[in-house]
């Protein structure tokens, strides 16, 4: 079965009638090279589609490879030869995409069957001639991976260890040093947990990304430390002094009081015996 193979169809997953490499030619019985991967269809005319955005460099017809289109993918850095199609739906110049139908797979050229060749070969040889065409085994090709782009930002908190990520292609991980998940949104993150692996410190930022750390890329952010006010809280303590003060202050005042009084007493008393002695003398 193949690898790549399927991204050239829709619903289908060719199987490999001849792999890229050197074989005896099956219609000229000399042993060449075989400069592509050719996908059988089960004898079926079915469509054949882009594998990513491109532009149509050339299409027509020859001989050996029958109806033929070159497409170039600038972000694969490959071009492709779609060949022995039985007809071609696209034209030089014309931009495609995945959803973009290249043409229906043929017998077209020279062949034993309907089935797709497919050409692979860099980007900087399609304008060359097919014999001068570094092809390469597509089945072998790694396709970039489809980098997401992920993560939930928060807002800064004092509170709280936290991580600011300051460039947009930090790669966010499964574990420290593992698998990638996809590039990290700029932004503070709160700081989940920590540890060292290999030549960084790593911070888990969700319940399942992980960030290396160095200054370059992100700023560490340590929560700032409480201050607690701790106020005493005592009962009440009764002011002894304060209540004996009142108290002898008390007994003072009655005490002031009662001389008043009895001064004032003994000083009517004197009035009184001055008042009648004054009358004695007086008769």
């Amino acid at each position: 079965m193949s690898k790549n193979g399927k991204l050239l169809f829709r619903n289908y997953d060719p199987y490999i009638t001849s792999p890229f490499g050197y074989r005896i030619n099956p219609v000229s019985g000399v042993r060449a090279l075989h400069a592509g991967v050719d996908y059988g269809t089960n004898d079926k005319n079915i469509p054949t589609y882009g594998i990513d955005n491109g532009v149509v460099v050339k299409t027509g017809f020859q001989k050996a490879l029958g109806n033929y289109v070159y497409v170039n993918y600038p972000k694969l850095n490959h071009g492709a030869l779609y060949q022995h199609l039985d007809s071609i739906k696209v034209s030089k110049g014309e931009k495609v995409t995945k959803d973009t139908v290249i043409g229906i797979t043929g017998a077209t050229g020279e062949v034993t069957g309907i089935h797709l060749h497919f050409g692979w070969f860099p980007s900087s040889d399609v304008n060359k001639d097919w014999y001068s065409i570094n092809f390469e085994d597509y089945e072998k090709y790694v396709f970039p991976m489809e980098i997401e782009v992920i993560g939930k930002p928060v807002i800064r908190d004092e509170t709280k260890d936290q991580i600011e990520v300051i460039i947009n292609n930090l790669y966010a991980r499964n574990n420290p040093n593992g698998n990638i998940l996809g590039y990290i949104k700029e932004g503070i993150y709160n700081i989940l947990d920590s540890k060292v692996d290999g030549d960084y410190t790593w911070y888990k930022i969700d319940d399942n990304y992980w960030i290396a750390y160095t200054d370059t890329y992100a700023k560490l952010y340590k929560k700032k430390e409480e201050v607690e006010e701790k106020e005493e809280k005592e009962e009440p303590k009764e002011d002894l002094d304060n209540n004996n003060n009142n108290e002898d202050g008390k007994e003072d005042n009655d005490n002031n009081q009662e001389v008043v009084k009895k001064e004032n007493i003994f000083i009517i008393i004197i009035r009184k015996i001055i008042e009648f002695l004054k009358k004695i003398f007086k008769n």
